[in-house]
């Protein structure tokens, strides 16, 4: 979209939109993801360049860029949320917020990956303590293992991607993995915190920082989630490998070391429930995934990998 900046916008556009929240109309755009992404990027007519999302309004969306302006002030570096979530139009449903526009960064830190993702979701949780967790439900489909539908493993999603319509594709024993840590999950009574449930290459830049550090830009705030701190931990030790293009998890050798980083860098070691909840988080996330990749049409590096490692997994989960 190129807006005109002479003529005021029409209402109810993202142009229109810029010029109200933001005091400014684009005159440039540029679209750097798929369109079911609902993100864009815009040159505004004052020089800054910000990127656009669209986004269904919810108690949750609030919540998520409340916590976003949050970890921005305490000086977690990401782009910095400039308007929003507000209305595309006083009668529309959807809800739009605007950032800065940030590219920069590498897709995989060039050292010790376990380790920094691990230190990365620590430094998140300790950012937003003080975030109420009831503000943040549901979280994200792949942590939602306390839905309550009934005759369903998987959470009810999207009908037109919904996993359980799979189920008789996935491979001899991923769903009977999937429901003996779902099991575990549900049994756990820990306290709820604030974290990001989906830090991956999908959603963080690596920068180079001061002597020899690498220094994480973080992206995709709708992905907060308000989960057991073992939970977000054993998330993280999960899927930190996965890629814009490609979904992965990550063997147990490399999860074991993101958990030790992240308890070393939050100053206090887990329980023995916690690390088995951490452990049941990794399966339950992986069978998900798995569940999704068959969804999409074909198993790949995730199905291989859980199918591989699950007994071992749940071992460590007390299963």
């Amino acid at each position: 979209m190129t807006a005109n900046t002479a003529d005021p916008a029409p209402p109810g556009t993202i142009a229109a939109w810029c010029e109200r929240h933001l005091g400014s109309l684009p005159v440039h755009s540029f679209i750097t993801e798929a369109p079911s992404s609902q993100l864009w990027g815009f040159e505004l007519a004052d020089g800054r360049v910000i990127a656009i999302k669209l986004r269904p309004a919810s108690d949750r969306l609030d919540a998520c860029t409340a916590a976003h302006r949050t970890a921005y002030a305490k000086g977690i570096d990401c782009p910095a949320p400039l308007a929003g979530p507000a209305l595309l139009s006083e009668d529309a449903e959807l809800a739009v917020l605007a950032e800065m526009w940030r590219s920069d960064g590498a897709i995989w830190p060039s050292d010790d990956p376990p380790g920094n993702y691990g230190r990365l979701q620590a430094a998140l949780i300790a950012a937003l303590v003080d975030a109420d967790p009831a503000g943040f439900a549901p979280p994200p489909m792949w942590l939602r293992y306390d839905h309550r539908a009934a005759r369903r493993l998987w959470p009810p999603v999207d009908a037109l991607r919904d996993p359980e319509a799979v189920q008789r594709d996935l491979p001899p024993g991923l769903t009977r993995y999937a429901e003996a840590a779902r099991e575990r999950l549900l049994a756990a009574r820990l306290p709820a915190v604030v974290g990001h449930g989906g830090l991956s290459g999908v959603h963080v830049r690596w920068l180079d920082g001061a002597e020899g550090t690498l220094r994480p830009v973080v992206h995709g705030w709708e992905e907060l989630a308000a989960r057991p701190e073992a939970v977000l931990a054993g998330c993280v030790a999960t899927g930190f490998n996965g890629l814009p293009d490609q979904a992965r998890i990550a063997p147990v050798a490399e999860g074991e070391h993101v958990l030790a980083s992240y308890q070393a860098a939050s100053g206090r070691e887990f329980s023995g429930e916690e690390l088995e909840v951490a452990w049941a988080t990794s399966v339950w996330v992986a069978c998900h995934t798995a569940a999704m990749e068959h969804l999409d049409g074909a198993p790949g590096q995730v199905t291989h990998q859980v199918m591989t490692d699950a007994p071992l997994r749940l071992h460590l989960a007390g299963c």
